[in-house]
């Protein structure tokens, strides 16, 4: 009878001890997954649908314009390419800017911007930066009548600015873009304007 009892004894201290320091740990009891934070049901890895609006955008594009004379250096023209890719499981398009360096633009801008479409608040939400320092980040409501327009806070020269981009599609094969800068008396500057053809 001790024999027996012995290992049933022992048993039970065991599975006792294993209670007690899974109790100690928070551990969950084997057979019972946690449940998914709250909202993680509702959350989706594809991309919204907004995207594939502004596929037609992806490429190698050429462009031409011009920088209006500013504190930064006089008008000049302007000769720049732009690639533009889809990235991240297609929930950012990103778009890369390179002027080239002649005699007039000494100094040639090359920047990137991301864009992505937010579902929560319905709005576009775009990030600039550039090889000057600058940068810049806004919102659009998205292309109305083959026009988007962003409204963007950021830094340019060192100093607080506000932005309004104005990109027109011409066709899905020709994009007219117009940089602006907000003034102190609240109305805007151009900064510079281009086309840019695929």
């Amino acid at each position: 009878m001790k024999k027996t009892l012995v290992p049933a004894v022992l048993c039970l201290l065991v599975l006792t001890a294993a209670s007690i320091a899974s109790a100690q740990t928070g551990a969950k009891p084997p057979g019972k997954t946690a449940a998914p934070p709250a909202g993680a049901a509702g959350m989706s890895m594809k991309a919204p649908p907004e995207m594939d609006k502004v596929r037609w955008m992806v490429g190698n594009w050429q462009c031409s314009g011009k920088t209006m004379a500013s504190p930064m250096g006089p008008e000049h023209p302007t000769e720049a390419t732009v690639a533009v890719e889809m990235a991240l499981d297609d929930h950012w398009i990103l778009s890369h800017y390179r002027e080239k360096k002649t005699a007039q633009n000494p100094m040639p801008i090359s920047g990137d911007e991301a864009w992505a479409y937010d579902p929560a608040e319905k709005m576009w939400d775009r990030l600039a930066i550039d090889n000057m320092g600058g940068w810049a980040t806004g919102t659009a409501k998205g292309w109305e009548k083959g026009k988007l327009v962003w409204m963007s806070d950021g830094m340019m020269g060192g100093q607080k600015t506000k932005f309004r981009d104005t990109f027109v599609e011409k066709n899905p094969r020709e994009i007219n873009y117009v940089g602006e800068m907000g003034t102190p008396d609240g109305k805007w500057s151009v900064l510079w304007e281009t086309t840019c053809k695929k």
